[in-house]
């Protein structure tokens, strides 16, 4: 469970990374269409910063592929261990059933073996 708990805290995280570097990549993009503010260099600067950022948003959205993947199989292991927990506690409480009725049918028997002793010894 716990496994399944990280997995889900960093698909978390880089999620809202990937928001982030979107919200930013936006802001930057939306100066570049205000060009009549911006010198050549600082065009040029933003330029560079936009297409670094859009590397970044591609990989940190293959990551959260990753991620995704990475939580869907914490989670069928875990399924898969409870399901596998179910089966052993029903095997046990089989195995309890049997060992109890066992137990009755011997303490029958010795029982019977008793009164059958007791009885032959009173006749004679």
């Amino acid at each position: 469970m716990q496994a399944l708990a990280q997995a889900r805290a960093r698909r978390e995280a880089e999620a809202i990374r990937l928001e982030q570097l979107k919200s930013e990549r936006g802001l930057h993009m939306a100066r570049l269409q205000d060009s009549a503010a911006l010198d050549g260099a600082e065009r040029w600067l933003i330029q560079n910063y936009v297409r670094a950022l859009h590397i970044e948003i591609e990989e940190s959205a293959a990551l959260l592929l990753r991620l995704e993947e990475e939580v869907a199989l914490r989670h069928k292991e875990l399924v898969s261990k409870a399901q596998e927990r179910d089966l052993l506690d029903k095997l046990k409480a089989k195995q309890a059933r049997r060992f109890a009725e066992e137990e009755k049918l011997r303490e029958q028997r010795d029982n019977d073996e008793t009164a059958t002793i007791r009885y032959g010894k009173k006749t004679v």
